[in-house]
């Protein structure tokens, strides 16, 4: 895909757009969790709004065709989520997109960056190619980090 989009941080009137690609994720990778995954709605749009300052969508005119966003959980930044349109996978975005992650984690001072991804989701060739490290394996998730230098260049 050419460079023929932009990724711009998110705001409220983007979350219908999470919604559908969190529901589409749901249904390609985790079929069996659908009816969980929708009872527990109140708490995903509390999730995506207490975020929101840490989410950034991807748009190409009009079409808004990927996001990503990611949690402060203590001093660990965790890749909370990650989605681009299936017919625009593969070509990069994907990447850009985890990029402007570890770039705006940075920026506010986490160098503890993390992610959990399921074992047969493609995802994890993007995680592991962009440098992320298998961690260990928890509740049917594998687990990963990202090795960081300390802006110091300490050890």
């Amino acid at each position: 895909m050419k460079n023929n989009y932009i990724i711009r941080r998110a705001n409220t009137s983007d979350l219908p757009t999470v919604y559908i690609g969190e529901l589409d994720y749901i249904r390609q990778i985790e079929p069996e969790n659908e009816a969980r995954w929708k009872d527990a709605l109140r708490w995903h749009l509390q999730q995506w709004t207490r975020n929101l300052e840490r989410m950034f969508i991807a748009e190409r005119g009009t079409e808004k065709i990927g996001y990503c966003f990611w949690e402060a959980h203590g001093d660990a930044a965790v890749l909370a989520s990650i989605y681009v349109l299936p017919h625009l996978r593969r070509a990069g975005l994907g990447r850009k997109l985890l990029d402007r992650f570890i770039e705006d984690a940075h920026e506010k001072g986490f160098g503890n960056l993390t992610l959990g991804v399921k074992p047969d989701n493609p995802a994890r060739q993007l995680y592991e190619k962009a440098g992320f490290l298998f961690t260990h394996d928890e509740r049917g998730y594998r687990h990963y980090a990202y090795p960081i230098v300390p802006r110091d260049g300490g050890v």
